[in-house]
């Protein structure tokens, strides 16, 4: 359980419906359950994460489908979180952004500057991703990083050298992108370019200030990314991500946080918990969000994984006492 790490929905969305719509992907053919992209801060645990990298390779036969999709990553498109991104006035502003808030979008994982004489080196590193599926991820994230970089020094910008975990046969293909030497197999992904083009004068553009636009809901989410020894806390994201597969299960929560059920009933014992008392509190609490929303109760109830209302209102009554109805009615002025 002390592996258990989340990635945001919003980190791959665009990948994953770029997958499923030039390869005809169905559905439920890349893993995670279509229904957890609908918002884009819910919390991918990164076990699910790894699938999604295998299965999007599996299924488009395409060894370098992630540097085919993420360089069609468009920065605009990612939201309220893309315009805090780049709402710095300059790349050295915007370095610090994005090292400190990527804290916040994946957990485990870490960017970092470092300079050795005149060559800046920006570092990506996850210790969480497995083995199999590091270059996937170096990839996405070195094309993150490069595009972040020809926003404010032009799209002709070709960094010094990139560093790639794992390998790739297709090496030209890659430096082409990156318009300079890629370096495979290495243990952190790494965008090496000149420590002067982070000055002020070297900006090619211009940003004005512009609003967050993310609403009190939203920024709950966001600031919300469990720290690893907070038990609880994580038990409760795995919970609220399994209701994407139907009504949560002691099966299916276990195996995510990678314990047997019966550690699982152990480790909630010990917090004075039992399974369905904390169902009930994670999914009590989600559907509140989604009333908030204006989620009809009977759609809430589905999105939940209840085969009908009437368990629905029971659970909810349990943890709220209001039905959800009387809550609505009771928080009229909120809704």
């Amino acid at each position: 359980m002390s592996q258990v790490r989340f990635i945001r929905t919003l980190g791959i969305k665009q990948i994953h419906h770029l997958a499923r719509r030039r390869y005809g992907i169905d559905a439920q053919g890349l893993h995670i359950p279509e229904s957890a992209f609908e918002n884009d801060m819910t919390l991918l645990p990164l076990s699910e994460v790894n699938r999604w990298y295998e299965e999007v390779e599996k299924r488009t036969g395409n060894p370098d489908i992630m540097l085919e999709l993420s360089r069609e990553l468009d920065l605009e498109r990612v939201g309220a979180i893309s315009r805090w991104f780049l709402s710095g006035s300059d790349l050295a502003s915007t370095f610090r952004r994005i090292n400190y808030g990527l804290s916040s979008l994946q957990s485990g994982a870490y960017l970092s500057g470092s300079q050795s004489g005149s060559i800046l080196k920006w570092i990506y590193h996850n210790p969480y991703i497995e083995p199999q599926c590091k270059v996937h991820d170096s990839i996405r994230v070195a094309v993150f990083m490069t595009k972040i970089l020809r926003v404010y020094l032009g799209e002709d910008f070709s960094p010094m050298r990139v560093l790639i975990s794992g390998t790739r046969k297709n090496s030209a293909k890659y430096e082409s992108y990156f318009g300079c030497t890629v370096e495979w197999s290495q243990p952190k992904t790494e965008i090496w370019f000149h420590a002067d083009l982070r000055l002020a004068t070297r900006q090619k553009t211009q940003f004005s200030q512009r609003r967050l636009a993310m609403n009190f809901s939203d920024l709950d989410e966001f600031l919300n990314m469990p720290e690893p020894d907070d038990e609880v806390k994580v038990i409760y994201e795995v919970i609220n991500y399994s209701r994407h597969y139907g009504l949560p299960t002691l099966e299916r929560v276990s195996g995510l946080l990678g314990l047997s059920t019966q550690q699982f009933q152990r480790k909630l014992h010990g917090f004075g918990m039992n399974f369905t008392t904390v169902l009930g509190y994670v999914l009590s609490n989600t559907a509140v969000t989604l009333l908030g929303k204006g989620v009809s109760v009977e759609e809430v109830a589905q999105r939940l994984g209840y085969q009908n209302c009437a368990s629905f209102n029971r659970m909810f009554k349990k943890h709220r006492g209001l039905t959800p109805k009387q809550y609505i009615q009771h928080f009229h002025d909120t809704f």
